[in-house]
């Protein structure tokens, strides 16, 4: 990879980077064959949103893509492995049991103790040995040690491998894949080993284009080596125009990457529509619109608590991490339920469906919130939505964190301004990371961002100005590098109930 002819692009938010990749793909289809191109990314979505967009643009088979995949999948592939062969959660549960301690196969940065802490410095340790140092002082080193060995016989014994394993054998085998262009997406995202893996499976390719956006990088804490992508030499390319954010938020958001010490700098334009800041001291105060178009974000699931309280109390249906906030089988079983009660029509299979929701002895001429076995709050949740002419079956409101929703985008975005002490650690530790995440969660806006300050002990407030920066963003007096329209006063960013002043 290091001889290739190599094309950094940096998409800022909004910036149509899938766009410009296919139209750089139509162009590279000219000259080589779809099997002479390899198309990675860090995600499943992001690697095969590029194939289906391509076989749906350039009339290709699927079967003409082989190397459209993510890092993983590739290594899967090369290894010749059988899905029956990398290990799931069933094996990590009977690991678990075997050495008496409490495996869940999965690590988030929420995490805050637990046995999971073990595997989750060994994959570390594996992918991106400077960042497994912030946590080794959280280790009993010998049992440590124990689990590492255990784990290892475990998987020898069973004849079985994990992801991190598939990357490494493809390293050590150091065989190049056969094509002869690669484009590399979400590479602010890849870890150490990855990107040893793309110079392996790309070093004899004639170009190689590198696609990202690192003040989005926001999985350091998972591995991501986002100084690798930063120190790579070649032609840059930075796409400059926002078809997502309006003058306002992009200016905002722009004063939160200045304070970036290690980053690309990036001009770029935004929407013509100046777009709203609002600001507020409680998430009470936020207009929320249940028809509406909105993201409530917090930097920890910890702070995502207000949120699901603030909709619930109001009857409004939620996705909640990609989650509805009522079960889908309670809404199917709520359907069938009244339309039997009402018309006396019900399969067998549904009748077996209510069944599992009832009360016993329930007196089925009843309303379903007089029969099913439900906690009361539940149920005055569910009647709520529906007295509020809401739908179950749908909403465009979602609940998550500034990581669970990286690479999407809402009408309004909510952030509230609070943090863990653990993120306020880390911003000693490691401010450009922390940065980064808020960075993330205010792009995400179309239309209007709502900012709720803190209502804990640590929050965004204490590291950077927070209401200064909004009035920049109003009233235009920072430099603006984007800027074409005029800015109303700083008096409409605080709403007329919050009691906030410039």
């Amino acid at each position: 990879m290091e001889k290739s002819e190599t094309t950094l692009v940096f998409g800022a938010p909004g910036t149509g980077k899938t766009t410009y990749l296919l139209g750089l793909l139509e162009e590279l289809l000219v000259t080589y064959k779809p099997h002479e191109i390899a198309f990675v990314s860090f995600t499943r979505a992001g690697a095969y949103n590029g194939r289906s967009r391509a076989m749906a643009k350039f009339e290709y088979g699927e079967q003409s893509f082989p190397y459209f995949r993510t890092l993983h999948s590739i290594a899967f592939q090369q290894g010749q492995l059988r899905k029956t062969d990398v290990m799931t959660k069933k094996e990590y549960y009977e690991f678990s049991n075997a050495i008496g301690m409490k495996f869940t196969g999965y690590y988030t940065e929420d995490f805050t103790g637990g046995d999971d802490i073990y595997l989750f410095y060994y994959f570390l340790l594996k992918n991106n040995a400077l960042r497994a140092i912030d946590i080794e002082i959280q280790l009993n080193i010998k049992k440590y040690a124990y689990i590492e060995a255990m784990y290892n016989k475990f998987k020898m014994q069973k004849g079985l491998t994990d992801y991190t394993d598939m990357i490494e054998h493809f390293v050590q085998d150091n065989q190049p894949l056969p094509v002869k262009v690669a484009i590399i997406d979400e590479a602010q995202d890849l870890t150490t080993l990855q990107w040893q893996m793309c110079s392996v499976a790309f070093r004899n390719c004639a170009k190689v284009y590198i696609a990202g956006d690192d003040d989005q990088s926001v999985y350091q804490w998972n591995g991501a080596d986002v100084e690798r992508f930063l120190n790579i030499k070649g032609k840059r390319v930075i796409l400059d125009k926002s078809y997502r954010m309006p003058s306002r938020i992009l200016l905002f958001s722009q004063q939160i990457s200045d304070h970036i010490s290690k980053r690309v700098p990036k001009n770029f334009q935004p929407r013509a529509e100046g777009g709203d800041i609002f600001m507020y001291n409680s998430i009470e105060d936020v207009p929320i619109t249940r028809d509406g178009d909105w993201y409530l974000l917090a930097r920890n699931n910890y702070h995502l608590d207000e949120y699901r309280e603030y909709l619930r109390k109001r009857g409004i249906l939620f996705s909640d991490k990609g989650v509805s906030s009522i079960q889908k089988t309670l809404i199917q079983a709520i359907r069938m339920y009244e339309h039997r009660r009402q018309t006396g029509e019900c399969t067998e299979i549904d009748k077996l469906k209510i069944q599992q929701k009832l009360k016993r002895n329930a007196d089925i001429t009843l309303p379903w919130y007089d029969t099913f076995e439900l906690d009361t709050t539940e149920i005055d949740y569910i009647r709520d939505i529906l007295a509020n002419n809401g739908k179950l079956e749908q909403s465009k409101i979602t609940v998550n964190t500034f990581h669970g929703v990286k690479g999407g985008e809402a009408d309004d975005v909510v952030v509230t301004m609070s943090f863990t002490r653990r993120v306020s650690q880390s911003f000693d530790a490691d401010t450009d990371a922390e940065l980064r995440c808020l960075y993330v969660g205010c792009t995400r806006s179309k239309k209007n961002l709502h900012i709720v300050f803190k209502n804990s002990q640590y929050g965004y407030e204490d590291v950077l100005p927070i209401r200064e920066m909004a009035r920049r963003a109003y009233e235009g007096t920072k430099t603006i590098r984007n800027n074409n329209g005029t800015f109303a006063s700083f008096e409409s960013l605080t709403g007329c109930n919050t009691g906030i002043k410039p």
